[in-house]
């Protein structure tokens, strides 16, 4: 989301009264702009609404848990970044996520053993995993007898 859709300063020139009389409205903000986040505040609300998880959904869940996600996300990719940068790296691969995790004990707490699991899972076989360079051969067919 750029700054132009959040800034509230060019709101500032405009009357209410005067604006409503001539038809004129002042553009709509969303929802995150209006709370000062960069997470999606009406999808949050959307699938807390559309997940079923209570029957009334107050109008400003959807502001704080997005608000939790974006600390949380900012959190991890912070001690993730650290990370990758003590490791002489420009970019943020998996395990230097992993390591954030199983270093930080608040979010070891909380992921558990989410980012765990992933060394648990069998490894694609050689036998199973394709190469973008190899032929497959349902096009060719062997010859049933030899002409000769």
């Amino acid at each position: 989301m750029s700054d132009d859709q959040c800034d509230s300063e060019s709101f500032d020139d405009l009357e209410p009264e005067a604006s409503c009389r001539r038809g004129r409205r002042k553009p709509k903000t969303s929802r995150s702009c209006r709370a000062g986040l960069i997470f999606p505040v009406s999808r949050i609300d959307r699938f807390l609404r559309k997940g079923d998880y209570a029957e009334r959904i107050g109008s400003g869940s959807s502001v704080y848990m997005a608000a939790v996600l974006q600390y949380l996300t900012y959190d991890l990719v912070d001690i993730a970044g650290n990370i990758a940068i003590g490791a002489q790296r420009r970019r943020i691969a998996p395990g230097h996520l992993q390591q954030a995790v199983s270093g930080d004990s608040e979010l070891q707490c909380l992921f558990g053993e989410v980012l765990n699991q992933e060394k648990n899972c069998p490894r694609n076989s050689p036998a199973t995993s394709s190469r973008k360079g190899k032929k497959s051969s349902k096009g060719l067919r062997a010859p049933d007898a030899i002409i000769a």
